[in-house]
């Protein structure tokens, strides 16, 4: 399991680097675009589920409060902090769309990922972050259906430009593309099956005692969703707050 205390520190270092321009950065962010484009495959939108895959512990069944987070080891909960990030940023380098899906409490995951890209961070927040609330029942609990309703909201929100349910469903070829342009994953079996025979074909199964680690993504996952060939850097300075 990668640990990531000794690849980077527990919060993103400032903006202000002095030892890389802005020009050099925006050239290198081009030119990872271009790279990464042919690597994605048919991938538009990355959805992780949260404790035991985004995290390695169980922050619901821990009973972690939102107001605890902030004196907790990022390092240590985290599966792999410095890559996660890094993952993200990739990600949005090349123009693909992430969000969160968890049964676990909204508040918390908020905390947790205002910690790990900082604070006033829009990477991620209510419109990309899925909980049993934001499809009409309690945060904590299971939602019928496992996370596909999560799954299609996100659609919608994400790839669909916020368009109503009944409309999303018009055109059936659309759909069917925008659920195969997902890749979530997921350390529950059932929640990955029945996402699966949902139509989202990139639903993969992570191994819960390792979480989404670097090591994971390059030795199965990244395979698993066709995206083996998207380089994912160590984690670089600069701010990972942009919009």
């Amino acid at each position: 399991m990668s640990r990531v205390s000794d690849e980077s520190p527990a919060s993103p270092a400032s903006s202000d680097d002095p030892s890389t321009s802005e020009a050099d950065a925006s050239v290198s962010a081009s030119e990872g675009t271009r790279e990464d484009a042919s690597a994605l495959g048919n991938v538009r939108l990355v959805v992780f589920d949260f404790d035991l895959t985004i995290l390695r512990i169980h922050s619901w069944g821990e009973r972690v409060r939102p107001e605890d987070v902030e004196h907790r080891d990022l390092d240590r909960d985290v599966a792999d902090l410095a890559f996660f990030r890094a993952f993200v940023l990739a990600l949005r380098d090349a123009g693909v769309r992430v969000a969160i899906a968890s049964f676990g409490q909204y508040e918390v995951i908020q905390r947790y990922m205002d910690r790990a890209f900082g604070d006033g961070q829009t990477v991620f927040g209510r419109g990309n972050v899925s909980t049993p609330s934001a499809v009409g029942f309690r945060d904590g609990t299971s939602v019928p259906g496992g996370k596909v309703p999560q799954l299609e909201a996100l659609v919608r929100a994400v790839l669909l430009d916020g368009a109503a349910e009944s409309d999303a469903r018009k055109d059936e070829e659309a759909w069917r593309a925008a659920t195969r342009a997902v890749a979530f994953f997921d350390d529950d079996e059932r929640n990955v099956d029945v996402a699966r025979r949902a139509g989202f074909a990139g639903a993969t199964l992570v191994e819960r005692d390792v979480g989404f680690t670097r090591e994971s993504w390059e030795e199965r996952l990244g395979e698993a969703v066709g995206m083996r060939g998207l380089h994912v850097p160590g984690f670089r300075s600069g701010s990972p707050t942009g919009s």
